[in-house]
């Protein structure tokens, strides 16, 4: 266990090292005017969305570990799980996109907690993370959003054709394998369909309801302040928008959504704005976020220190 655990911390640090390396790659190699963000009220909105934008990365941390503890059964403190949770969501930058989950499972050696526990509260918080946004986007766009499924609908086929395959060859491969453990998981999981946790499963619903909210708040604040985005179509564009995020995250070969995400804004907001203006928006969202990712990152390495020495200390 002990091997284990720094087999984890040595990967963890690399991939983290690589994460920063392609965040200032990131940044230095957008294509965009600069000079455009040098006014004083776009640096104040950009600085204001970058805290919020933070505040929800630290924030999601709670779900996530909502998720470990109704699995595991083990109260685990947050000041466990943020700096792991901080650290791996910038891990999402190294292409692949897949490390940022991997890099969860951190929290399992450092507790000595079942891997598998983390695991599939990983993968509940993704589904979470996709099925969220997907009520709000049609409350914001209604009939709209139709349409951009009928455009996008066979990067929604793929994805759930390739996904039933993939989880009935790992379901075969873990029966054949590993029969008797994978019953006792599932013994043990059936636990969240009981009346004692339908509450907290709801707490963690309105949570990430809550977060999306917020987010989805501070979008709409940058539209409006720095891109003049018409009241009236100010639904249609930022569920436009919700929707682009999962599109670019779906879409096999589109690392961080680049290029997806702009086409389905052009495609349902090209009527009432121009493709610059909405190829600007999105870079400007894009360095919000990433901005975000770096200092929520700081935050919980921060924190980390700060614990760990008190923790010394008494």
């Amino acid at each position: 266990m002990k091997f284990l655990k720094k087999y984890y911390k040595v990967i963890g640090s690399i991939i983290t090292v690589l994460a920063l390396v392609f965040v200032v790659k990131k940044l230095v190699t957008m294509d965009v005017d600069w000079s455009r963000f040098a006014d004083g009220k776009t640096l104040a909105v950009i600085v204001g969305c970058t805290l919020v934008q933070t505040a929800m990365v630290l924030f999601m941390t709670l779900p996530w570990l909502r998720y470990i503890r109704i699995l595991s059964g083990i109260q685990i403190p947050t000041k466990s799980a943020l700096p792991v949770y901080t650290r791996s969501n910038l891990m999402k930058y190294v292409p692949g996109n897949v490390f940022q989950y991997v890099g969860r499972n951190q929290l399992a050696a450092d507790l000595h907690i079942s891997h598998v526990d983390v695991a599939c509260a990983t993968l509940l918080d993704i589904v979470s993370s996709m099925v969220t946004p997907l009520l709000l986007i049609l409350i914001l766009m209604g009939k709209d959003m139709l349409l951009l499924f009928q455009k996008y609908s066979r990067n929604f086929l793929i994805i759930l054709i390739a996904g039933i395959l993939v989880l009935l060859l790992l379901i075969l491969l873990l029966r054949w394998k590993f029969r008797e453990p994978l019953k006792r998981y599932f013994e043990k999981y059936r636990k969240l369909l009981n009346r004692k946790n339908i509450p907290r499963i709801l707490v963690v619903f309105l949570l990430y309801l809550s977060q999306y909210i917020i987010s989805t708040a501070m979008y709409g604040t940058a539209a409006y302040l720095l891109f003049d985005v018409p009241a009236a179509q100010m639904g249609l564009f930022l569920g436009t928008y919700l929707f682009s995020w999962i599109i670019g995250f779906i879409t096999p070969g589109a690392p961080g959504g680049i290029g997806i995400r702009e086409a389905v804004m052009v495609l349902m907001c090209g009527s009432f704005m121009s493709t610059e203006t909405i190829m600007l928006y999105a870079v400007t969202m894009r360095i919000i976020s990433t901005l975000g990712d770096v200092v929520a990152f700081l935050v919980g390495l921060i924190c980390e220190q700060i614990w760990k020495r008190k923790a010394t200390v008494q």
